[in-house]
């Protein structure tokens, strides 16, 4: 289909119609509106202007972001059963063909009744459903909850946890990308760097999803936090640290145990490393190993389990964070859960430098947990 860009709204021609199964089959949508394109990053879409439509039919559209590429939108409506009887609703929407250039942006979607009123779609009143563009990893934007995002490459779907938006009272939905707006780190799961994590502790690492396997987050975590400089303070086992942390310094303490368990040096790995470590013979007490110390960290939020000794590659990352320098860190070396093979010495990073050496098993070392979400 072809899109043609104009400061007024245009006729597109009827895209072929398909029916749909069931009941659904006698609800037809029809999408009224123009195609808007602005020099601002926000352009408003409304998907097949003029053309009798039925859900789950896909549509060409376009955003500022975009730019040439074409986008394809496909609505997406399911019955709801209420007390015998039901209704369809306007229930997903997916995107796909976004291009690189979107990234760092949010998607806005938004649907209109044949008045020119917007609909609620999520959480009763909520109009807008916001995507955010995380580096082509898409993940929800400011006021997302209440609605659950699958990301694909390129491509994205938007499901409404419980929708409103009747699909018989649907006339319109439009698409903006506008500049990515910033949402609450503890209760929508937005963070920037230096944001206080849900843990209590500083996001030190904001990018694209990655795996974090053990974690909460699984195959969707997007960040890292480090606990508060006074974590060990807290703890019960503090006083029996080889080195106790104090308000203001990390513990010290050794990394048992004595024998390789088969830790990784990558990014992602790290709770899984601390696993190995803290349930290996010998296992030491959560005094003599770290790995179990860190573990049992529960923070603010009961996360005892999720908090781990981040591999090389981890704190490395910490250490080339732009907020590293609020967090308190001495100028000293702080242990990884990353063991050097074939020899059974353990990796640290210096926090003055960024050096990575080796250090006796036995040894002790200031350690800091971490967390993935």
């Amino acid at each position: 289909m072809a899109i043609h860009y104009h400061d007024d709204p245009i006729e597109e021609t009827p895209a072929p119609r398909r029916k749909v199964p069931g009941i659904l089959a006698s609800i037809l949508i029809l999408l009224v509106g123009g195609l808007f394109l602005n020099t601002t990053l926000a352009a408003n879409i409304s998907i097949n202007s003029g053309t009798a439509v039925e859900f789950g039919q896909s549509m060409a559209a376009a955003t500022a972001c975009s730019g040439a590429s074409v986008l394809t939108m496909k609505p997406n409506a399911s019955f709801t059963n209420a007390s015998g009887s039901g209704s369809f609703y306007f229930t997903s929407l997916t995107v796909s063909g976004i291009p690189t250039s979107c990234n760092g942006v949010d998607f806005n979607i938004s649907a209109y009744s044949d008045t020119g009123n917007a609909l609620p779609l999520f959480n009763t009143t909520s109009t807008v459903a916001s995507i955010w563009d995380n580096g082509n990893s898409f993940q929800g934007g400011k006021g997302w909850i209440g609605s659950t995002i699958t990301s694909g490459s390129g491509s994205f779907t938007v499901s409404f946890n419980t929708p409103v938006a009747l699909a018989s009272s649907v006339a319109k939905i439009s698409i903006q990308s506008i500049g990515h707006q910033a949402g609450n780190c503890l209760t929508e799961n937005i963070c920037a760097l230096g944001d206080t994590g849900p843990g209590g502790g500083m996001v030190f690492y904001a990018g694209a999803a990655f795996t974090m396997t053990g974690a909460t987050c699984n195959t969707s975590c997007y960040y890292l936090e480090w606990a508060p400089v006074s974590w060990a303070s807290t703890q019960s086992q503090n006083a029996s640290f080889f080195e106790p942390g104090t308000a203001t310094t990390d513990a010290g303490a050794t990394l048992l145990p004595a024998t390789l368990v088969g830790t990784s040096t990558a990014f992602g790995s790290g709770l899984n490393n601390t696993t190995l470590l803290a349930t290996a013979t010998p296992l030491g007490t959560s005094s003599t190993n770290a790995a179990i110390a860190a573990r049992l960290y529960a923070a603010t939020d009961s996360s005892a389990g999720q908090w781990f000794i981040p591999s090389r590659d981890e704190l490395i990352a910490q250490y080339n964070s732009v907020v590293k320098s609020r967090g308190n860190f001495q100028a000293r070396n702080l242990m990884s859960s990353s063991e050097q093979t074939p020899s059974t010495n353990y990796l640290i990073v210096d926090q003055s430098t960024g050096a990575v050496s080796a250090e006796a098993r036995g040894n002790a070392k200031l350690f800091r947990p971490i967390r993935a979400f």
